[in-house]
């Protein structure tokens, strides 16, 4: 019985797909959203009033719309929301982001040939969403003057559609230009087979388009819109118009969402933290926040995944505890003298950790330097502080309750006890033995290829030798495994063949488990790997248990672990140690859960060389195959899609690439995360 080589697998595939995920936030930090710098103190007054919200013992009770002033969008949206992004200036912002390196790169005249291509598929694109709200970016650019909010509401009890769209835009200056807005998307619509009826509610018109249904469609789409001297409305539900239209009549409470607890907090603490940046000549920007169950339930919606008989894994996470996440948001800044793009946020989770949620048990620590051993063409580093042993026991109900059996100690029995197995005890020979730090390295080599992507995760441990006799036994029952040539330490490659018998069906029968279980014919996420564990020189004391996506890479790093390598490597380059330098000065207390290092300029070029040839689809990375698995069958017919053959040669545009950092810090409420990409 092989049980335990599943386990092995799926932790190290594990640990690499949270790393992964941990860098949300630094990708929203490349978004487009921005803080007004107004035109009159009038309107920054009136636009900046939510981000400079003090947070306050209790919520604030409702208020009424002030008589004749303008009200901020998120002090009109409903108590359903959940969750928003806010532009507080879009003309503003646009300026600003045309000075980041991103807005240079897509000005330049490298890019033009493929970028006039994707001009009409984006046109299409977002003409092909069912038309949601009417309104499309361009329409935006053109009709808002201020503040652009963009918010997703719930409306759980509605079986039909659960969830609206809104979008409601600050006109002020520019009616004629929202008039012929207007009438351009009645052309539309109704050139597309939609109705229109006018309703009149108090002293506003709104207009309700349905939409002609596709084949085989059942419900129908509605589209309204309403518009006046101050503000441009549009939502896929006529009932969020009235209900905005209430609040600004006064009929209803003004700030039924603004005024919650967890949206001031989150906005509160995020713009304190990037206001202590003090980056001269950055526009404060874009604010986001979200309740991320409510939020994934809409999304699961938007994307029409249907789950037929899948395991619902948002109900899961839930009944697990992950409901302790009550909120993620923040707020961002561009074109700053020292950071191209800076991100602020929080991820708000107060309450006590249960059940499986044990497992987000973050552990901060002082930030310690970067290892010596990551060589300097490494595109990323990242390392994690988390209390790993306990994470582990963590997941015991969460995978029970996702397999709907006590499943999880018989199979550390089975691993330990099994005759026919490695006999690994993992409670008391492997878990012990783990420190609580993991570091995955990420890098490509050239020319571009499939084999170009690779990544290394290592993990910290105590005991050494009991660890390599962990791998030894697992590997040893591993039928593709072969151990390596390496003078220095212990490698073991699996390349996965013929050979490999995995049959998790006759596992779980030898365990008492007899139900039937699909059998999916699914590709694995790693064709090969190797694993190692690595001793550091005496003087250092750092040893790791090694895993990578190529052995190649694995003996490279793993050889300079052993050597004690030093001065030469990542933490050498310049511009490592300027983001390493820029972290110094935001994280103040020097105390992470979390910290990174990132050099598209390294990072991207074999994936982006990949793209250009056509060839991103035959890639045998980890993040290719989870994207395969995903999307199936996706663009099929079409070799290229967005016609990438245009894209110019990386070498010409590599000189826009920054390079970026991120860390993490546990606190009290939760997380404080910060990504940003250093200015020129």
């Amino acid at each position: 019985m092989r049980i335990g080589l599943h386990l092995i697998r799926s932790s190290a595939a594990f640990l690499c797909g949270f790393a992964l995920l941990s860098l949300g936030h630094l990708s929203i930090a490349a978004q487009p959203v921005q803080q007004a710098q107004a035109a009159d103190a009038a309107r920054t007054a009136e636009q900046s009033a939510v981000a400079t919200t003090a947070v306050e013992s209790e919520p604030a009770a409702p208020q009424q719309a002030p008589a004749g002033g303008y009200v901020p969008a998120v002090d009109v949206l409903p108590e359903s929301t959940a969750g928003i992004v806010r532009i507080p200036e879009l003309p503003t912002f646009c300026d600003a982001w045309e000075r980041t390196q991103i807005g240079l790169l897509l000005a330049s005249a490298e890019m033009q040939p493929f970028l006039d291509d994707q001009r009409e598929r984006a046109r299409t694109y977002f003409d092909s969403l069912d038309r949601k709200i009417g309104l499309k970016p361009d329409d935006l650019y053109e009709i808002a003057s201020g503040e652009v909010v963009v918010a997703w509401m719930a409306f759980p009890d509605d079986k039909r559609r659960p969830y609206a769209l809104g979008v409601i835009a600050d006109i002020r200056g520019r009616k004629a230009e929202a008039d012929a807005a207007a009438e351009k998307i009645d052309a539309e619509l109704k050139a597309g087979g939609a109705t229109r009826k006018d309703l009149t509610y108090g002293e506003d018109t709104i207009r309700v388009y349905r939409t002609k249904p596709k084949p085989g469609q059942l419900k129908i789409e509605e589209i309204a819109l309403t518009w006046n001297d101050q503000r441009f409305i549009a939502a896929d539900r006529a009932g969020v118009i009235r209900d905005a239209l209430d609040v600004l009549a006064n009929k209803s409470p003004a700030k039924a969402f603004s005024a919650r607890a967890s949206y001031q907090q989150v906005l509160s603490e995020s713009s304190k933290s990037i206001e202590s940046a003090d980056d001269q000549g950055a526009t404060l920007c874009w604010q986001w926040y979200a309740e991320p169950f409510a939020m994934g339930r809409i999304l699961r919606e938007v994307f029409e995944y249907d789950r037929r008989d899948d395991l619902d894994v948002i109900e899961l996470l839930e009944r697990q505890g992950f409901g302790v996440i009550e909120a993620v948001g923040g707020v961002g800044m561009v074109a700053g003298q020292r950071f191209d793009i800076l991100h602020s946020g929080i991820v708000l989770a107060p309450g006590k950790l249960t059940k499986a949620a044990r497992m987000l048990q973050a552990k901060n620590a002082i930030r310690l330097p970067i290892p010596a051993w990551p060589t300097d063409d490494s595109g990323a580093f990242f390392r994690f502080n988390w209390e790993l042993e306990s994470a582990f026991w963590a997941a015991e109900s969460l995978v029970n309750d996702a397999l709907g059996e006590d499943l999880f100690r018989p199979m550390i029995e089975g691993i330990r006890d099994d005759p026919e197995g490695p006999q690994i005890d993992i409670a008391k020979d492997f878990l012990p033995n783990l420190e609580n730090e993991v570091i995955l390295i990420t890098d490509n080599t050239m020319p571009a290829g499939p084999e170009s992507d690779r990544m290394l995760v290592a993990l910290r441990i105590k005991n050494a030798d009991v660890v390599a006799k962990v791998v030894q036994k697992a590997m040893e029952v591993e039928p593709d495994a072969i151990k390596l040539e390496v003078p220095e330490f212990d490698v073991w490659r699996v390349e996965r063949g013929k050979n490999d018998s995995d049959d998790i069906d006759a596992q779980l029968a030898a365990l008492g488990f007899d139900e039937d279980i699909e059998d999916e014919d699914t590709a694995p996420l790693l064709n090969h790997w190797a694993i190692a564990v690595v001793k550091g020189p005496q003087t250092d004391g750092a040893d790791y248990l090694m895993f990578s996506s190529h052995s190649e890479l694995l003996v490279k790093l793993g050889k300079r672990v052993r050597s004690g390598a030093e001065n030469d490597g990542l933490a050498s380059t310049e511009a490592t140690q300027t983001i390493v330098a820029a972290i110094d000065d935001l994280n103040v207390g020097n105390l992470v859960t979390y910290d990174s290092v990132f050099h598209p300029s390294i990072a991207l070029r074999a994936r982006y060389e990949l793209l250009r040839k056509g060839e991103l689809k035959d890639s045998d990375s980890l993040i290719a195959n989870l994207l395969r698995r995903i999307v199936e069958n996706g663009e099929e017919g079409e070799p290229d899609p967005i016609q990438a053959g245009k894209l110019p040669p990386f070498e010409s545009i590599k000189p826009f690439f920054t390079s970026g950092g991120a860390f993490w810090e546990k606190t009290d409420s939760g997380w404080t995360m910060t990504g940003f990409l250093m200015a020129k």
